[in-house]
């Protein structure tokens, strides 16, 4: 399609994401895939949006402090035009402050919000002034708002990581979350190793750092964000996926010639990742429920030349009688709050997750993971994994678990803890591992794991 007035986009993604709850990974994905942008507004709509709904709560603080209609609420369209421009006032020095006043008021009567166009213009160039020397929250009187504030998360969150994590880990968490995060790749083994990967990438003028867990699998691509148009991509060299993730595979340690139940396997990364590890050799059952990502599925299976994969529409929630003690091992990565993938999906922070959401996600993680079982054989092996860092959907879930299905044990993590040097989080469960950002790595999502053995 014909590219639009670029502005014009990002304010249109970032009040559907407010306003409609939309997804914003989705969204960008969407006008970057069907409009014509040139490169570097593509960036610039990627930086912005991203940026903004990264730093949302701290924008808003600031503007907040210009208002003089404080108690009056702004319309979602000029809420987003104020931090739009406050963004690139505070975080991007490319187009200079005078004109992004002028695009802003301009954008504002575009709109037809023509009343609110000295109101735009004077709260911005007050802020203009005044940069730099913002008020912020005390954190000795009240640290939950300072951070909330300083770092742009919401308080039920923050008070809730403090209380778990302590202020100084839940700082670090916070700051970690909100830098860009790298692209990390993993090599496809079945075509190429990780020298002859890196020697491609070199002569590309690419640069990269290697993982610091699996670096003979995964690398870091720095300031590369369009990876799936490279030519390299779409021969199937490397897949896109997080070093947290990849973990998850090689904790599972899936063999060739198994047979390995996915239990909601969209969009693929693991279970491309665990056909690798098989060599292409054996049977791999993908579940998912959801027509689009069992098609990403298919498709990461095609581009990466892998043939052992059989993807199957189908709620892992609903238990089939035919996979009854048939599988050596299972994955179930159930669907969760997402807590620990902030850094990639800002978004989630606003999502209003509340206790009564959570208890309803623990309804369905404990009913794939209960059907999960069912389809383990004895002597036979299941992960569990979410990228949470919360205890309800993690540690809690899986003792709750452990207590009404005694023919399961938790496998020993210490001997692959050292393998690969992770960097665990301890919690309730020695045995399982919880990944936090900054903590374990500051490339590292947060992410937990654990490993259940069937009894014979």
């Amino acid at each position: 399609m014909k590219a639009e007035n670029i502005r014009d986009v990002i304010l249109e993604i970032l009040v559907r994401v407010e306003e409609k709850n939309s997804y914003l990974n989705i969204l960008v994905q969407y006008y970057l895939n069907n409009y014509s942008f040139k490169k570097e507004d593509r960036a610039f709509l990627q930086e912005t949006t991203y940026g903004v709904t990264r730093f949302r709560k701290k924008l808003d603080w600031i503007i907040f402090q210009f208002l003089k209609i404080q108690n009056k609420k702004l319309p979602f369209v000029i809420q987003n035009i104020l931090r739009m421009s406050v963004y690139q006032i505070i975080f991007l020095d490319k187009v200079p402050d005078y004109a992004i006043v002028n695009e802003a008021v301009k954008l504002t009567k575009e709109r037809k919000h023509f009343k609110y166009s000295n109101l735009v213009n004077a709260v911005l160039r007050n802020i203009i002034r005044k940069f730099g020397n913002f008020d912020w929250p005390d954190i000795s009187k009240d640290p939950v708002e300072y951070i909330s504030v300083v770092y742009s998360f919401p308080n039920w969150l923050i008070d809730r990581w403090i209380k778990r994590f302590g202020l100084e880990l839940c700082e670090v968490i916070c700051k970690t979350m909100n830098k860009k995060p790298n692209t990390s790749i993993r090599a496809n083994s079945l075509k190429i190793n990780m020298a002859e990967l890196k020697k491609v990438l070199s002569e590309g003028d690419i640069i990269f750092k290697e993982g610091k867990y699996i670096p003979s699998e995964i690398i870091f691509l720095e300031n590369l964000t369009d990876v799936a148009s490279l030519k390299i991509f779409k021969d199937g060299l490397f897949s896109i996926q997080d070093e947290s993730s990849a973990l998850a595979s090689r904790f599972l340690n899936p063999l060739p010639g198994q047979l390995i139940i996915d239990m909601c396997s969209g969009p693929g990364g693991k279970t491309t990742h665990m056909a690798q590890l098989m060599a292409n050799k054996g049977r791999i059952i993908a579940l998912e429920k959801n027509p689009k990502r069992l098609q990403m599925v298919r498709e990461e299976c095609k581009r990466l030349d892998i043939d052992i994969v059989e993807t199957k529409k189908g709620n892992a929630a609903d238990y089939k009688e035919d996979y009854f003690e048939k599988a050596d091992k299972v994955l179930a990565d159930v669907p969760c709050t997402g807590t620990g993938v902030i850094r990639k999906k800002p978004d989630i922070k606003w999502k209003n997750i509340n206790s009564k959401q959570i208890r309803i996600l623990n309804e369905l993680q404990m009913n794939i993971l209960n059907i999960a079982s069912k389809y383990v054989k004895n002597g036979g092996e299941l992960l569990y994994s979410t990228c949470s860092m919360e205890r309800e959907e993690n540690d809690l879930l899986i003792m709750d678990f452990l207590k009404h299905n005694k023919q399961y044990t938790v496998q020993d993590s210490s001997s692959f803890i050292k393998k690969f040097g992770v960097k665990k989080y301890s919690t309730e469960i020695k045995e399982s591992i919880q990944l936090l950002p900054g903590f374990s790595g500051d490339d590292i999502d947060g992410f937990y794991m654990v490993k259940l053995v069937k009894d014979n």
